[in-house]
């Protein structure tokens, strides 16, 4: 019998046995072992989420993630596309009170990409058709910012261009030397 100090002792039939018998001795199925390594020990919240057989280790060495929103801009899907995709929610490294982080399985992204767009080169395509229009965007309203401007600047001078009239002419009929304008007065 042994001591464990807490005022209780332990029969030597009853001590706890190492964990190399424990892993022997456990009742597993063989599916219930990591896909890419052999070990029984799987990752919980992979097999729940995704049902995935992943131990932690090769949860960080073999599988990656990619969040909402580089799913969406990197590889053009949208909000209906994810929907029924599963996915872990972390909170926001950046900042705690925006929204939780979504990863999704990058396998599972690529593959819904490539069956939406079809191949790598359909996509980058579009990528680079969505950054010109939206560069395009962007000349046009500045564009429109800088005519604006003009305007502004060509009335300001116009109106300080204004001079006295000096007019010549008859008692009915009178024009200005410098603008042309007649004018014409009826006596009463």
């Amino acid at each position: 019998m042994e001591d464990e100090e807490n005022g209780f002792f332990i029969s030597e039939n009853t001590l706890i046995p190492s964990k190399k018998s424990l892993i022997d001795d456990l009742p597993y199925d063989t599916n219930t072992k990591c896909i890419y390594c052999s070990s029984p020990f799987i990752d919980n919240e992979l097999h729940k989420t995704f049902a995935i057989m992943c131990c932690s280790q090769c949860r960080y060495k073999k599988l990656k993630f990619v969040t909402k929103t580089t799913a969406i801009k990197e590889y053009l899907l949208s909000d209906y596309d994810l929907k029924n995709l599963k996915y872990i929610s972390r909170p926001n490294p950046h900042k705690g009170n925006w929204h939780d982080m979504l990863l999704y399985l990058e396998d599972e992204i690529i593959n819904i990409s490539m069956n939406k767009y079809g191949n790598e080169d359909a996509l980058e395509k579009i990528k680079l058709k969505r950054t010109e229009t939206i560069k395009n965007r962007k000349i046009k309203k500045l564009k429109i910012k800088i005519r604006d401007l003009k305007r502004r600047t060509f009335v300001k001078t116009t109106e300080n261009k204004k001079h006295t009239h000096s007019f010549i002419g008859t008692d009915k009929l009178k024009t200005c030397e410098i603008c042309g304008l007649t004018l014409e007065q009826e006596e009463i």
